[in-house]
């Protein structure tokens, strides 16, 4: 049997629909308490939020990826909370990102094809990944 290093590199990834609509005050209190957690523990990614959805890649340290997936898991903001991967990495896809942040506006800007995608979930896990993952290649890089 393998025990699992907590120190691990991991990517886990998810969308959730909102429990109610996240207002620009809402959205800038989430971001702040959330990258500054991210600062804390090494942790990088990208948040979407569009139509009532959340949608989040997080990567880094197997331990403190849990520990805050534990955590949305328990957050009332979150409802139909569903993973939608977890794997081993070697690297990171973000490593310069304490947390990217897309919400509707720049996702019609910078990754127009995403903005369809978010009111279809589950339908579109797959495409919604794969346009997620391109921010980090700079093909959708935001602000």
């Amino acid at each position: 049997m393998r025990l699992q290093n907590p120190n691990q590199l991991v990517e886990l990834s998810y969308v959730s629909r909102a429990t109610q609509e996240m207002g620009l005050s809402s959205l800038i209190h989430l971001f702040d308490v959330s990258l500054k957690w991210n600062d804390a523990h090494a942790l990088t990614g990208v948040l979407f939020y569009e139509n009532g959805f959340f949608s989040q890649i997080l990567e880094g340290p197997r331990v403190d990826v849990l520990e805050i997936w534990e955590k949305i898991q328990k957050d009332y903001r979150h409802q139909i909370l569903r993973q939608l991967g977890f794997s081993e990495i070697q690297e990171r896809s973000f490593p310069n990102w304490g947390l990217r942040f897309y919400g509707g506006d720049l996702i019609a800007k910078d990754v127009p094809h995403l903005s369809g995608l978010l009111d279809g979930i589950p339908d579109h896990d797959v495409e919604l990944l794969q346009v997620m993952r391109s921010v980090a290649d700079g093909s959708g890089e935001g602000k």
